[in-house]
């Protein structure tokens, strides 16, 4: 018996671009799992107010949703992969520019622009286009089957994400970790 026979249908189907869309989506939705459990806390320790906080993130949020608009309504002109590769170049980016400033208006910059989910879900415009991009390299036959498993994927990959972040808290907690400041 090969390996590949153990493999879930959906899975012996899929081609190099489907494995690499499952993985790309297991691993931002495990960031984005981890990132719902300490953004909050990690705003507050900068020195954010609610108020402030609540202003960052519906931005974040409304960012989102126009870089989405933009991305998806020029994927098919552009080039899936190049228009996934933008998205997760803004993505980095917000994440490097949260990770380096306390300033608001950058932080509302970079949210606003980067593709990051302070819920821990899908936002931005990768799921439209990783979804039109896996209907492209299966069979019509194994497509639900497939969509299924990518769907469970990502859930899965969140909830890894949520728990992975607060079990390495929980530890730095009781080692090294000194408040944000």
């Amino acid at each position: 018996m090969t390996a590949t026979a153990l493999l879930p249908g959906a899975f012996r189907v899929l081609t190099r671009d489907g494995y690499l869309l499952f993985f790309t989506r297991f691993m931002r939705l495990f960031a984005y799992g981890s990132l719902s459990v300490v953004l909050v806390f990690y705003l507050i320790g900068l020195g954010l107010n609610a108020s402030q906080t609540g202003l960052l993130l519906t931005l974040t949020l409304v960012g989102d949703t126009v870089i989405s608009l933009y991305l998806t309504t020029r994927a098919d002109r552009s080039g899936r992969r190049r228009m996934l590769i933008v998205g997760a170049i803004l993505m980095a980016a917000a994440g490097l520019a949260f990770a380096c400033t306390s300033n608001l208006v950058l932080l509302i910059i970079a949210g606003t622009i980067g593709v990051i989910s302070p819920s821990g879900n899908e936002v931005g415009p990768f799921l439209s286009i990783e979804q039109a991009a896996l209907s492209h390299v299966v069979p019509n036959r194994s497509r639900t089957e497939v969509f299924a498993w990518y769907t469970l994927a990502g859930s899965v990959a969140t909830a890894m994400g949520a728990l992975f972040a607060g079990a390495l808290t929980r530890v730095l907690e009781r080692t090294t970790m000194t408040p944000v400041g």
